[in-house]
Order: structure tokens, then sequence, then C-alpha cells
């Protein structure tokens, strides 16, 4: 790889790492975003020596993500990768992809938990429940932020209930 490609890969992998994404992800990303030309799988793989399972499974994240996309090239059997280079898309892609599972998945965490309340000792319950409380809040208040951000963003999030 060239210096640049290096430094750009390098930059990957701290934004990947700022929002709490693969290495391996960060690394394709600044890649792609290195190569004037869209990449091939092979690409990734010999250009950052990672397998290709690793390759292949961080294409489909980037995927789904939105932080990549497919172009199709005449006479090139390949699938060809270039980079999103839209903030708002990108952003989107996060948040849709991390966040809000994320804040999907807590608040039925916290609707089993006070399942479970019954069991917990008497003199413990009701420190327990104001917690629990105070986890829904925050649920709630993460999902209140959806329409700002996305007004921010200007396009829609999945999952706003």
């Amino acid at each position: 790889m060239t210096e640049f490609e290096q430094s750009l890969v390098a930059l990957g992998i701290s934004a990947a790492t700022a929002f709490s994404l693969p290495k391996s992800v960060g690394a394709m990303f600044g890649l792609s975003f290195a190569s004037p030309e869209p990449l091939a799988l092979d690409d990734f793989v010999e250009r950052l020596e990672i397998s290709k399972g690793s390759a292949s499974q961080g294409l489909k994240f980037l995927q789904r993500m939105g932080a990549v996309r497919v172009i199709y090239a005449p006479h090139d059997r390949r699938t060809l990768y270039e980079p999103e280079t839209s903030l708002r898309r990108l952003l989107i892609g996060i948040l849709n992809e991390n966040v809000v599972p994320h804040l999907q998945q807590s608040g039925d965490a916290v609707k089993r938990l006070r399942d479970q309340l019954d069991g917990v000792p008497e003199a413990h319950r009701e420190v327990l429940e104001d917690r629990l409380n105070t986890m829904e809040g925050w649920g709630k208040k993460g999902r209140m932020l959806f329409p700002l951000v996305e007004k921010f963003l200007a396009g829609p999030l999945k999952g706003k209930n």
C-alpha cells in the first residue's frame, strides 16, 4: 500500500474505533476511500492482508450500513465496491445498524427485568425498580431524539417506536 492508502486506512480504523466498530471494517472503509477505482473482495484481502472471510463479512457489514455500494462494471464479473461519501448517509447507516437496535433490545431487556423483580428481596425491590424506571427513561429520551436527528440529517431512521 502507498503511504496515502496507509494513512486513510489508519483514519478509517480510528473512526471505526470511535463508533465501536471492528478495526477491520474501518480499514476496509479507509482503503475504499483511498482508492480512485472501485475495489473487489480480493483487493481488500491482498492489500489489507486479511482473510477472505473477514473481508467478506466486513463488506457485507459496510453494505448494510450504507458505507459502501456495489458497482457493476461492464465485462467484469467481480463485485466491485466504492465508498459512500455522503456524511448524512453514513451517520444514518451507523445509527440504524448500531444505536437503533441497541435501544430496542435494551427496552425489551428492561421489560424482562421488570418481570423478574418479584424474585428480588423486598428490601431491595424499590431501589431496583427506580433504577429500571431510570433505564426506561433513558430509552424514551433516546427515541425522542430520533426526530431531531432525522431533521438534522434529513433522512428517516428505522425503528422509531
